[in-house]
C-alpha cells in the first residue's frame, strides 16, 4: 500500500505527527509519501483539521482515492482519527478493516447577465452566499428547478451538502443528514422575516441564486474559499456533482454518537476560550 500525507504545518508543529505516520507505516511493510507525487497512492491521510481534510479534497479529488483525517484542529466532525487511538487506526487502514462512505458533491457556477460561465468550483461541504464587509443585507431571489421560491433579504443563504450538514448549516438551525445521503440542504443566514425554515431538497434539484442590484458585493465560498466577484444580475446556479468523494469509516464510532459528542466537545471548546 501506498499512502499520501497531507500534513497542516500550522497545526501540525515541526511535523511532529506526520514524522510518526510516516515511520509507522514504512514500518509496516508499506510506503509512505509526503510532499511528493501523490498521483499513484492508494489513500490520503491528513493530519490538521476538517479545513485540513478540505483542502487536500480539493487538491487531489481528481485521484478517486479514499481520504482520512487525523484530528490535529479544534473539534473536527470529518476527521476519524483521534491522536489517542492513532496507531490503532493505522494498523486498521495497512491491513484493510474500514468501510468506505461515497459522499455527494455539489457544483457551483456562477453566470452573467448574458448567461455566460463566470467562474466553477466542486464543495464537498457548502457554497455559502453572503453579505461582504459592508454591514447591508443581501437581497436575492432563491429559485429550485426554475421556479420561484422565495425573495430572500438577510445575511445570506447556505446551500449544503448531507456532509456539510454538521457544519455552517448546522451552526445556522440546519438539520442533519447522514453522510450518504444525496440530498441538499438550503439554510437561511440571519433572514429579515418571519420564514427562517430550511428546505432540504433531493439529488437532482438544481438551486439558482439571482441578483439583481446590490449596495454592496456578496461573496460565494465554496468549501471556504473565494470564487469570483460577483456584479449586479448574476445567476449562482448549484446542483449535484457526478463524482463522489471515498472516506474511511474505522467504525470506532456510529455516526449519530460522532456527532452527539462532536457537538458537546464544540460548546466546551469555545466556552473555555480555546482557539
Amino acid at each position: 500500500m501506498v499512502v499520501g500525507i497531507f500534513s497542516n504545518v500550522s497545526r501540525d508543529i515541526n511535523g511532529e505527527v506526520a514524522k510518526v505516520v510516516r515511520e509507522y507505516i514504512n514500518n509496516h511493510g508499506s510506503v509512505a509519501l509526503q510532499n511528493e507525487d501523490f498521483s499513484n497512492v492508494d489513500i490520503i491521510i491528513t493530519i490538521g483539521g476538517d479545513g485540513t481534510l478540505l483542502s487536500a479534497i480539493s487538491k487531489y479529488r481528481y485521484l478517486n482515492v479514499p481520504f482520512v483525517g487525523i484530528n490535529k484542529g479544534s473539534i473536527g466532525f470529518l476527521t476519524e482519527i483521534e491522536m489517542d487511538r492513532l496507531e490503532e487506526a493505522l494498523d486498521c487502514i495497512l491491513a484493510g478493516q474500514y468501510k468506505i462512505i461515497e459522499r455527494s458533491q455539489i457544483y457551483c457556477e456562477i453566470f452573467d447577465k448574458d448567461g455566460h460561465l463566470k467562474d466553477s468550483s466542486i464543495c464537498l461541504n457548502d457554497a455559502v452566499v453572503s453579505r461582504g464587509s459592508d454591514l447591508h443585507v443581501v437581497k436575492m431571489d432563491l429559485y429550485i428547478n426554475g421556479s420561484p421560491v422565495e425573495h430572500f433579504v438577510g445575511d445570506g443563504l447556505i446551500i449544503s451538502t448531507a456532509t456539510g450538514s454538521t457544519a455552517y448549516s448546522l451552526a445556522a438551525g440546519g438539520p442533519i443528514l447522514t453522510p450518504g445521503m444525496e440530498d441538499m440542504i438550503i439554510t437561511p443566514l440571519c433572514p429579515h422575516t418571519l420564514h427562517r425554515s430550511s428546505y432540504v431538497i433531493d439529488k437532482n434539484s438544481v438551486v439558482e441564486v439571482r441578483f439583481g442590484y446590490f449596495e454592496s458585493t456578496p461573496i460565494i465560498s465554496p468549501d471556504g474559499r473565494r470564487m469570483t466577484d460577483l456584479e449586479p444580475n448574476d445567476i449562482i446556479k448549484i446542483s449535484k456533482y457526478d463524482a463522489k468523494i471515498k472516506t474511511i469509516d474505522l467504525g470506532f464510532k456510529d455516526f449519530y454518537q460522532k456527532v452527539s459528542e462532536k457537538i458537546a466537545a464544540r460548546g466546551s471548546f469555545y466556552e473555555n476560550g480555546k482557539k
